[in-house]
């Protein structure tokens, strides 16, 4: 009895403690409870209309929290409520989440030919492409039942965007044909970030592209390490390999009566050839040769601006990637690059406010470059001199520049 009676003692002792430690923690989780409990709340009343920034913000704030979500009372996905919601075609809010209007949406819908997967797959993976979205985000959005699901459906619709809308159209002659006549445009370079440093202390890898005078993309060679100098990468694309067939085409006539064929602009750390003209070296410094090293300086830098557009549109491609995952970067480039080609044509090429804030620059990559570029042309020029008809060919077009110039001055 009395061992009993300890027994019952201490019992009763220890059920007595614990509600002291209880309320130490009861406050902080019913504080945690609450802040969730409005915060989801928030999100299901304004998910169809809230920026994607701002609803993947709150989206993953909420699943780090150890706290199990409230079931939702919606019998329908996200994206099949807002397909309800945006019935009209001038919805500013498809441009908000795809990156495109409604018209064109479902145009390029149809020109994949989704047979084998619904639409909500071909949305998830545009809205991936646009916001960086994680598959974990998708499964909240779209009608995945694993994560796995969600890979395997944005890959899908990157293939069949490579596939359906990566022909190249034919090079034309209109990059500035009246200073420059028979210019196709320009080749130029654009890096994207990799983790870690197994290609570099600014690991990235490197996209090789010609721009046209509308700012798209002709020829892509994407997946080059930054370890490589720009000149060894130009000489292994296609575009450098099959430059005959590619630039092949009528000759024009210049003022000075010269025949050049086609051709495009490139940056001095590149060859100077017959159908790649570049920028004059420093050393030659006389009027007609710093006007031509200006105006290719400016279409440079329109390269440049082009892959901003493709980084500011789909955020995926604006952050650093990590190395288990690099060998899908090039991959991915190229679909983003493709996409910006068919908004140019479709004439939705332009930026919503939230790309204007969010989106980062490629301009840097210049400023990285510059150390080298000493360097690269101390390799170009000792490779060899270079071709004598390239020389004339350059010599004829900015003579011609400075020509055209002065008449449209005057």
């Amino acid at each position: 009895m009395v061992a009993g009676a300890g027994n019952s003692s201490l019992i009763g002792k220890s059920i007595k403690r614990k509600p002291n430690k209880l309320p130490l923690k009861d406050p902080l989780l019913h504080r945690l409870t609450s802040a969730a409990s409005v915060t989801s709340s928030f999100l299901k009343t304004n998910d169809l209309f809230l920026p994607p920034s701002q609803s993947l913000r709150l989206e993953s704030l909420l699943s780090s929290l150890p706290i199990p979500p409230s079931p939702s009372s919606s019998t329908t996905t996200w994206f099949n409520r807002f397909v309800t919601s945006a019935v009209e075609d001038n919805d500013p809010r498809w441009n908000l989440y795809f990156r495109m209007s409604k018209p064109t949406f479902f145009n390029l819908l149809s020109i994949l030919d989704f047979s084998s997967l619904p639409s909500s797959s071909f949305a998830a993976a545009i809205f991936r492409l646009a916001h960086n979205a994680s598959y974990k985000s998708l499964l909240l959005r779209f009608e995945f039942d694993s994560v796995h699901d969600a890979s395997r459906a944005f890959f899908t619709v990157c293939k069949l965007i490579n596939e359906k809308l990566g022909q190249v159209n034919d090079l034309k002659p209109d990059y500035s044909p009246r200073l420059l006549p028979n210019c196709c445009g320009v080749l130029g370079f654009g890096r994207f970030e990799v983790q870690g440093k197994v290609i570099g202390s600014k690991g990235s890898v490197i996209v090789q592209a010609l721009v046209d005078s509308n700012g798209r993309f002709v020829d892509i060679s994407s997946g080059w390490p930054s370890t490589m100098k720009l000149e060894a990468i130009f000489r292994q694309t296609k575009l450098f390999l099959e430059s005959e067939s590619f630039l092949e085409g009528d000759m024009c006539k210049l003022g000075n009566g010269m025949l050049v064929g086609r051709y495009v602009l490139g940056d001095s750390c590149l060859p100077l050839l017959p159908w790649l003209v570049t920028r004059y070296d420093s050393n030659e410094d006389d009027d007609k040769c710093r006007e031509f090293n200006n105006v290719v300086e400016t279409a440079l830098r329109s390269v440049e601006v082009v892959f901003d557009k493709v980084r500011a549109k789909w955020r995926i491609l604006d952050k650093k990637w990590k190395l288990e995952t690099m060998e899908f970067l090039p991959f991915v480039v190229t679909t983003g690059c493709l996409l910006h080609n068919f908004l140019v044509d479709s004439g939705d090429d332009y930026h919503s406010e939230e790309e204007c804030v969010n989106g980062a620059g490629d301009a840097e990559m210049r400023n990285d470059e510059e150390d080298e570029e000493e360097e690269e042309e101390e390799t170009r020029r000792s490779e060899g001199e270079v071709d004598i008809g390239s020389r004339r060919i350059r010599d004829a077009i900015a003579e011609n520049l400075s020509r055209m110039s002065s008449i449209m001055m005057n």
